[in-house]
């Protein structure tokens, strides 16, 4: 069917320009990921996110040119993710903020139908715009992946070569993770122009593979090696060569991706094997917790999940039945595991049927198959279609795959994709909210940097409304509790305990709830809380706030109370591994030894919380807990184990458990 060609300048082009230019703009600006929750940037990624959908819905009505649609399944496929997400948002009990959330994947599922339609909604044939769509991907990519070599090179002269590798390239997106994932998307899509007749292009993919690969390198991915695997295995089993050639290019790529992955410190553990004696690995752990966290969210609202985008909100209910890692999470570090979460069985639905359709197109297009199979099974281990580059590259990889419709699209049928397009962007726009509790907090917390009453009262009341909004915040507890600690300290214990069992391992937290306790005229129950806070810190058994009298009066029953916790801790610790080990070490210690020491003192701050509350326009809040240290160790003879090295549950069945009374001496 012949169509006729858009004219420019249109309002669609002009769309398409402020669209790509903004993706462009929180891409290339480093921390990018991060950087596009503050303002100006915020702009440019609400323009990212809003243009697809401001073009398929000019797009839908226009009676000029009719829009080309995929096929059926492909666009009931991509209708249903977006109905799923929408009833998600809606039904989520954050429903404001999830609402908001919801856009950056709805803008993903209209930057498929846009780029389809321009794929083949013109004269020219549908062959010569997947050429051009794959050459300008590799060109934005390549771009971003020079850029962000770029930057690293020029932090390695200072920091040597070893350094550089051990920290990661997390150049431009502003972590690692990233940068492997921006790799393995230009890698296939480079190759694929190798095979052109135009010498231009060839060049243009080789150059583009190379700055792939040396990006994988340089972010030291271990998901990214098996991402990269994968787009070897699938791009070998596509290629036309004949059976001996395949497998002596398969042993050379086999040799080939062994060096690559010994040659990177970080991924050289794959041939590392672990040792039992050592302190766990910490990235391990965290994912490990997340992996738990994010099954147990989706297993407790099995259909539609907790919403879009909102872990942060749901994840710190969850945190004290794991075993370590982070106190909140903005992402669990796996697409199925967040899509279960958030979306519920819907969303892992909708994510299938587009994998099965993705696989029966896949011979047709294979460099787009390839490319989504390499980042699709590195998306088992992180979660990135909350950045835009990541979901407008999905859904154009989706796009070259997905095959026509066949007929004319009906007006009818192109009107009603576009009144689904509206009843989204109105509903986002009618409904969704910002969550009101971080500004809330940072508000508080701002005003207990200078201590007087009023401020102090000030705070305590902001804090109660944040509560009031939301009680699962620890921020809010722990700080709450501490400004309450000595004029209302009932009140403050029950905050302490809150605070204790969504983040048993929170540093102060039972230090504080033993200070409540103590201000109640309840010695032993100080000295008990004082003895589970040195089992989880314990440094704080040399801190200088054993000078105090009415602390230090409380050594002996904290030293019994200390000697009784260890063997309920340790009954639940595996024997002979690391942290047995450690338990062994803090049992030797003793309130107070060492705490006449240099000392300083400090209030910690919390500088993820702007980016885990998506808004870094909030001033980084400080905790109302003075941290007073000594500079030298408890005993110099016992080396210590880390703040909350203890695993949660522990310390919330410690907490709980009940200890007879230590006899006085």
């Amino acid at each position: 069917m012949t169509r006729a060609a858009f004219t420019a300048p249109t309002l669609v082009g002009a769309l398409w320009a402020a669209g790509l230019g903004s993706l462009a703009v929180i891409t290339l600006a480093h921390p990018g990921s991060t950087r596009m929750h503050a303002w100006p940037w915020s702009l440019a990624f609400a323009t990212a996110v809003l243009a697809p959908a401001l073009i398929l819905i000019r797009r839908a009505f226009d009676t000029a040119r009719p829009l080309a649609l995929p096929a059926p399944a492909w666009t009931w496929t991509a209708l249903g993710a977006a109905g799923a997400i929408m009833l998600s948002a809606l039904a989520s009990p954050y429903q404001g903020p999830s609402l908001l959330w919801s856009a950056p994947l709805l803008g993903g599922l209209a930057f498929f139908f846009a780029t389809f339609d321009w794929l083949h909604g013109a004269d020219e044939p549908a062959t010569n715009r997947r050429d051009k769509l794959i050459g300008r991907a590799v060109a934005f990519l390549g771009v971003a992946a020079a850029t962000s070599l770029v930057m690293w090179l020029s932090w390695w002269p200072t920091h040597g070569l070893g350094n550089a590798l051990a920290g990661r390239n997390g150049y431009t997106l502003g972590h690692s993770n990233y940068t492997a994932g921006l790799a393995l998307l230009l890698l296939p899509c480079a190759l694929g122009l190798l095979r052109r007749a135009n010498r231009a292009a060839r060049m243009t993919g080789l150059l583009g593979a190379g700055l792939g690969l040396a990006l994988l390198f340089t972010s030291g991915s271990r998901a990214g090696v098996i991402g990269l695997a994968v787009l070897a295995g699938t791009g070998l089993l596509a290629a036309p060569l004949a059976p001996k050639k395949k497998l002596l290019l398969a042993l050379a790529l086999l040799i080939g991706g062994a060096l690559f992955t010994a040659a990177n410190p970080r991924t050289r553990e794959f041939f590392t094997p672990a040792d039992p004696a050592d302190a766990p690995n910490l990235s391990n752990v965290q994912r490990s917790a997340m992996l738990t966290a994010g099954l147990r969210m989706g297993g407790d609202r099995p259909l539609l999940g907790w919403g879009p985008g909102t872990t942060p909100l749901a994840f710190p209910r969850y945190r004290a039945g794991l075993e370590g890692g982070v106190e909140n999470a903005l992402q669990l570090h796996s697409t199925p595991v967040q899509l279960w979460a958030e979306l519920g069985a819907a969303g892992v639905a909708a994510a299938l049927a587009l994998l099965v359709l993705a696989i029966r197109a896949a011979r047709a297009q294979p460099i787009a198959a390839i490319a989504l199979a390499g980042y699709g099974v590195f998306a088992v281990f992180d979660w990135q279609l909350d950045v835009p580059i990541f979901a407008c590259a999905i859904a154009t990889l989706a796009a070259l795959l997905a095959p026509p419709l066949g007929t004319p699209v009906s007006v009818n049928g192109a009107r009603a994709l576009g009144g689904c397009a509206v009843a989204c962007l109105a509903l986002i726009v009618a409904f969704g909210r910002v969550d009101p509790t971080p500004a809330l907090n940072a508000r508080a917390l701002a005003l207990t940097v200078e201590r007087t009453a009023e401020n102090d009262a000030r705070a305590v009341a902001l804090l109660r409304e944040s509560l009031a909004l939301n009680p699962d915040q620890e921020i809010a507890h722990s700080n709450l509790a501490w400004l309450l600690v000595a004029t209302d300290p009932l009140a403050a214990e029950r905050h302490f305990r809150a605070a204790a069992r969504l983040v048993p391992d929170k540093g102060g937290v039972y230090f504080g709830l033993g200070l409540a306790c103590l201000n109640q005229v309840r010695s032993d129950r100080a000295a008990r809380a004082f003895a589970l806070e040195g089992l989880n810190d314990p440094a704080f058994l040399a801190s200088p706030y054993w000078r105090d009298p009415a602390i230090a009066a409380l050594r002996e029953a904290t030293a019994a109370h200390l000697a009784a916790l260890v063997p309920l801790a340790r009954a639940r610790l595996a024997p002979g591994g690391w942290a047995a080990a450690q338990l062994d070490r803090v049992a030797l210690l003793a309130p107070g030894r060492g705490a006449d020491g240099p000392e300083r003192a400090y209030r910690r701050t919390r500088p993820g919380y702007p980016v885990l509350m998506r808004n870094l326009d909030l001033v980084v809040p400080p905790d109302v807990f003075v941290v007073r240290e000594t500079t030298t160790a408890p005993d110099p003879a016992i080396p210590l184990p880390p703040k909350g090295w203890l695993p949660s549950p522990i310390l919330v069945e410690l907490l709980a458990a009940t200890v007879p009374p230590i006899p006085k001496s």
